[in-house]
């Protein structure tokens, strides 16, 4: 009996020794094919799947979780035949979404919650959920709290007026207001401490009225921006560097309710 089963092992490990290994290309094909379905079943779970056909997403989901834990493991036969069934899974998934909520433009996102039902949904990672076309902006961020920015504004120190490269950091703000409708803005400017104090607000009014003229002459309402002057009062790097005062001298586009 013992004879017998070392027998089977070292049949068994014959036939696992005598699997084609795969290659460094394969592990990439099957990489890939396991990142377009984690892409495809997030675009299910926000186009209301766990609700119009949750026992299929949920099956799916399951399989593509084992499918990455085999193939971090190595195991790349096993994560193949686990995508293979999460792929299966998946097939008529996208067309039950589509019949179980109204969608006209067919970007998965129901009419009813599609601030734009006629355009289908720009899957970016950026506000993947509004159902409007978009771009990720490149030079501002909206945050909870403000929209940062990429990419400081800057000015003409004689004349104080914005620079030219200063539109494209401009525009994106305006992309980030036009998208979000809600929001309003307070313009705050920060000088360094080397300004005297007496010509830090005058200063630090003349630049949030330049940077809201702007805004307002590139379509944002008036009525959704105010200006505040911080003057030399909030800094956020020590004043004894020119690298710390550049840092202080700064516009700051603050989210007020």
């Amino acid at each position: 009996m013992k004879a017998k089963r070392v027998l089977c092992l070292s049949l068994l490990a014959f036939l696992l020794s005598a699997l084609p290994a795969r290659t460094s290309a394969d592990q990439a094909s099957l990489a890939e094919e396991i990142r377009r379905l984690e892409v495809y079943l997030l675009k299910a779970q926000t186009a209301e799947g766990s609700v119009c056909v949750p026992e299929l997403l949920a099956s799916a989901q399951a399989y593509l979780a084992r499918a990455k834990e085999e193939f971090e493991e190595g195991d790349y036969w096993e994560a193949e035949d686990a995508v293979e069934v999460c792929r299966k899974s998946s097939e008529s998934l996208w067309d039950k979404i589509l019949v179980c909520g109204e969608d006209l433009d067919r970007d998965g996102v129901p009419d009813h919650k599609d601030r734009c039902p006629n355009d289908p949904e720009s899957y970016n990672g950026y506000q993947d959920s509004d159902g409007c076309p978009d771009r990720v902006p490149q030079r501002a961020l909206l945050t909870p709290d403000k929209i940062e920015l990429l990419e400081p504004l800057r000015f003409d120190d004689q004349t104080q007026e914005l620079l030219p490269a200063d539109n494209l950091v401009l525009r994106d703000i305006v992309v980030l207001m036009k998208e979000n409708p809600g929001i309003k803005i307070r313009i705050e400017a920060h000088v360094d401490s080397a300004v005297a104090p007496e010509q830090a607000l005058s200063l630090c009014r003349t630049r949030t009225a330049k940077v809201k003229g702007a805004l307002v002459a590139l379509g944002v309402e008036d009525g959704r921006l105010e200006t505040a002057e911080k003057g030399s009062l909030e800094p956020i790097a020590p004043n004894d560097s020119e690298w710390g005062r550049r840092l202080n001298r700064r516009i700051e586009f603050v989210r007020i309710p």
